[in-house]
This record gives structure tokens, C-alpha cells and sequence, in this order.
């Protein structure tokens, strides 16, 4: 297995001249080029297609950043399915006793689909879902699960502290963290514990227990119920209406003064906390404080608001610098989505047996959608990767690369992309070459270039090459490309996004 010195060797961290924050500014030492384009999609989302990244150039960084933020957070509220207010009598009453699950499959799949179509904010939802972690395995209710998705969806750019506060109020919510057994005199203190450590201040950060305690006092009342699957509702005879004292401050704090009173007491931790976990999503795990400073207080500035942090972020000189590229292991759902991505695949080109099959493989990759492992969600980076997941990911990417040769649409794309990224060239080796930049973003060391030829070349006689007969319109052309990508998936490069 490649070390993860070896998987990271992109990622080495430099000490950047002037203000890292500063707009990113295209010049000969860092041009505005494919590489960058396709780097900010990746980071953003799930790739690009070569469409995309040819309309990308035509832009300047800022106004892409622009146009591709703005869009995702455009999309609105998602639609609701028939089903997303169901209560359990509903499904008692309904003759399929699968359907509970077919409706989390369906879902499940919408999500997989937006990955593959729109990316952008699907993706940041997969980081909300991470970071306000609920597991459908303890809450079980569909109507939850679909509150809860589109909440994640609907507040990934917005306003983080209304965010935080309408999610203590969800029926998944409520149910995975006791909200229910909370009540005045018996609190229960897992959310308010959870609402500090994890989804605003950070462990042992700015808190205290007697805080937990009284802040669990404050949010005392909200119900859910799980069993029944209805709407959660605020009953006045459970909260504790008394006085508390919250970071040194004593008031009847209630639900949401409560949770307003984390960012005003607190704004300087939960700034810091939000901008560190923001970098390591769209960056790397080693922080530059500096960076991470200058997002908190734009963070702060902007009462709140997500988008202008993530914008100064995306626009910044650190963001596209050498160093900050090929930087990020790849999640399991990311290795396979984005070389579907790349050969240009839509959602509706997948059929739902290969969306099974990928959801799947991420799980047995150690990331099940809708169901992170605790609380703390996904630990991400290196654990993805390790002796018993290492070998599986090879073969799960080697079969969403054969996919690629069942579609002819895609094995079209494929001999496309191909002959746009060479001049329609026939060399075997500049072909090989530029489709490896192309689907990894990096350049290999020469041997490892080679045996990407060899397998591009599979099994047609030398002699073609040689004499140059061999083109890119032979029928066997996109199946050599996913010949070479059976090998590429298997490097170190792959694994990085």
C-alpha cells in the first residue's frame, strides 16, 4: 500500500509571499490554465466535464467561483417527495411493507444523482450531513430523514447561526440526541453538549459543564416522535422557564436566545472552529492559520453568513497555488463519482443498479450515506484508506471504469475527450499523457507514464503504432482508455483530489 507520504506529496505546505487572501491573480508562475479550472471543480464539487473546464477559461477565476457558487446556492429548497410528510400510520396502512425502504433508496439515489449533475452543493451538503451528524439507523423515520435532507441542502450556503438553530429543532435531530427525554427538571445534556463540542465551538473550547447543564436547561421542551413519525411541536409544559447562567451570563434563556447566545458570546471560538473545518474541506487537514484567521473575521463580519467565507476562500491566491492542489484523499463516494464526471456521464445514463452498486461500495468503504458512524461522523483524510479498504477501492473505482464502456454515449465522450485534449493526435504516449493530467490532475514520473502506455495500447499489435495506422476513431479506442484507467486507478494520483 503507498505510503501516505507518498499519497500527500502534493500537499507539502509552503510559506506563501504577501497576503495568502489576497484575489488570486493569474501570471506565468501560476497561470490560469485547465489544471486550475478542474482543480476548482473538484474542490468544489465532484469534477468537471472538459466542456466545463473549456467554458471555465473563458472566465476570469472570480467570476467562475462566482457564477458556479452563486448557482448552487440559487437551487433553492429541494422539491419534496409525495412521500416526505408520511407519518408511520401511512406506511402501516400501505400494502408494501418495503416501501419505507424503497423511499430511502429513492432518496439516496436523488442525492447520488445530484453529486454526478449539479455537485457543488451536493457536495456541500455531504459536509453539513458530517458535521450535524444524524444517523437514520437511531431516528428511522422518513419524514425526519427527508426534513433533515433538505435542510442540509437548503442552508449550505447560508446562514450558519439560523442554521444551527433550526437544526436542534429537527425530528432526526431531537431523536438521535435525546432532545426528546429533555425536559424541565430531568435535562438531557447530549445536545447541548454536542451543539458546543462539535457543531460550533470545538472540544473544551469556551465551555464549561456547568454551561452544558444550564444550556440543556434552555433547551428543554421540543418534541419528536420517532415512533409516530409527526411533525415535531414546542410543549410549554416541559421547558424549564426558570433562569439559567450560560458563559457567565444569567437570563431565561429559551431555545433561541439560547442558541443565539453561542455566537454572541462565543463568536470568536465558534469562528475560528467553523473557518478550520471549512479550510480542511476545501483544502488539505494543515491549516494556515493565517488563512484561517482571515476567514473567521470575515466570518464574523458578515453576521453569520457562510457564502462570503467560502467565496474569499475560493478566490484566494492560497487557494489555487501549487501546493494546495492534488492535496486531499479522495472520499469513497468522490473516487468513484468523479470518473463518471469526467467521461462527461449524466445521472440518467446510470441505471439504478449501478447507483445501488456504488452506494454499496462506499459503504463497505466505510461511508454509508445517511448513516455516519457516531456523532463525530467521519474521521475522513487517511482514514479512508488502509490495508483492508485499499484493495476494494481499487476494484470498485476498475468497475465504475468498466461502466464507462457499457454506455456508448460515454465510450463516445471518452474517444471525444481524447481527441480534443490532442489535436486528434495518434501518438500513443501524448495520448496517454493527457488523458492522465486530464482524469488525476497531475503528471506521473516516467515510469509509471509507461505502463499507462503500455495499458492504453492493450492488445493492438505495435505495428500499427509504428506505422501510424492507428487513430482514435478504431472502435477499440475508448476501451483502451478505460484500459488505462483499470491502472491508473490503482496509483497513489488517483487517490488525491
Amino acid at each position: 500500500m503507498p505510503s501516505h507520504d507518498v499519497l500527500e506529496s502534493a500537499a507539502a505546505q509552503t510559506t506563501l509571499v504577501g497576503d495568502p487572501l489576497a484575489p488570486y491573480t493569474p501570471s506565468a508562475l501560476k497561470p490560469w490554465n485547465a489544471r486550475r479550472v478542474a482543480h476548482l471543480y473538484r474542490r468544489l464539487g465532484y469534477g468537471a466535464s472538459l466542456q466545463q473546464i473549456e467554458a471555465g477559461l473563458q472566465m476570469s477565476p472570480s467570476e467562475l467561483v462566482d457564477q458556479l457558487l452563486d448557482n448552487a446556492a440559487d437551487l433553492g429548497s429541494p422539491d419534496p417527495p409525495y412521500w416526505g410528510g408520511w407519518t408511520m400510520n401511512e406506511y402501516a396502512n400501505n400494502p408494501d411493507p418495503n416501501l419505507v425502504f424503497v423511499h430511502r433508496e429513492e432518496l439516496r439515489r436523488r442525492w447520488m444523482y445530484d453529486m454526478l449533475d449539479e455537485g457543488i452543493r451536493a457536495k456541500m451538503a455531504l459536509f453539513w450531513h458530517n458535521h450535524f451528524v444524524t444517523e437514520l439507523d437511531v431516528f428511522g423515520c422518513n419524514a425526519f430523514l427527508w426534513e433533515y435532507f433538505s435542510m442540509i441542502h437548503e442552508y449550505a450556503f447560508g446562514n450558519f447561526r439560523v442554521f444551527t438553530r433550526e437544526m436542534g429543532k429537527t425530528g432526526a435531530m431531537l431523536s438521535y440526541l435525546n432532545g426528546n427525554d429533555s425536559v424541565a427538571g430531568q435535562p438531557n445534556e447530549n445536545y447541548a453538549r454536542e451543539l458546543m463540542e462539535l457543531f460550533t465551538m470545538g472540544e473544551s473550547n469556551g465551555y464549561t459543564q456547568q454551561d452544558i447543564v444550564a444550556m440543556s436547561r434552555a433547551l428543554t421542551g421540543w418534541r419528536a416522535s420517532e415512533y409516530l413519525c409527526t411533525p415535531p411541536y414546542f410543549d410549554d409544559a416541559r421547558h424549564d422557564n426558570t433562569n439559567k447562567t450560560i458563559f457567565g451570563q444569567t437570563a431565561n434563556f429559551n431555545f433561541t436566545t439560547a442558541h443565539n447566545l453561542v455566537f454572541s458570546a462565543r463568536s470568536t471560538q465558534v469562528s475560528h472552529y467553523i473557518s478550520s473545518k471549512l479550510y480542511k474541506h476545501f483544502l488539505g487537514q494543515k491549516l494556515d492559520n493565517t488563512v484561517v484567521e482571515g476567514m473567521a473575521q470575515t466570518f464574523r463580519n458578515n453576521n453569520w453568513e457562510l457564502m462570503p467565507v467560502i467565496k474569499l476562500l475560493a478566490k484566494s491566491e492560497h487557494f489555487f497555488d501549487e501546493n494546495a492542489m492534488s492535496a486531499q484523499l479522495k472520499n469513497p463516494l468522490e473516487s468513484m463519482i468523479c470518473l463518471l464526471k469526467s467521461a462527461a456521464a449524466s445521472s440518467g445514463q446510470v441505471p439504478n443498479n449501478w447507483w445501488d452498486a456504488m452506494f454499496y461500495w462506499s459503504y463497505q468503504l466505510g461511508q454509508e450515506i445517511f448513516n455516519p458512524p457516531n456523532v463525530a461522523g467521519w474521521k475522513g483524510h487517511h482514514a479512508w484508506i488502509n490495508e483492508s479498504t485499499l484493495t476494494a477501492r481499487w476494484n470498485y473505482s476498475g468497475a465504475v471504469a468498466y461502466f464507462l464502456t457499457t454506455n456508448e454515449q460515454i465510450r463516445e465522450n471518452l474517444r471525444t475527450i481524447a481527441q480534443t485534449l490532442t489535436n486528434d493526435s495518434n501518438d500513443p504516449v501524448a495520448i496517454t499523457a493527457a488523458l492522465v493530467d486530464y482524469f488525476t490532475g497531475q503528471t506521473l514520473e516516467p515510469v509509471h507514464l509507461q505502463a499507462a502506455v503500455i495499458n492504453f495500447k492493450s492488445n493492438i499489435p505495435e505495428n500499427y503504432y509504428l506505422d501510424g495506422s492507428w487513430n482514435l476513431y478504431w472502435d477499440e479506442a475508448p476501451y483502451q482508455i478505460v484500459n488505462m484507467l483499470y491502472y491508473l486507478v490503482k496509483l497513489p494520483e488517483f487517490q488525491l483530489t
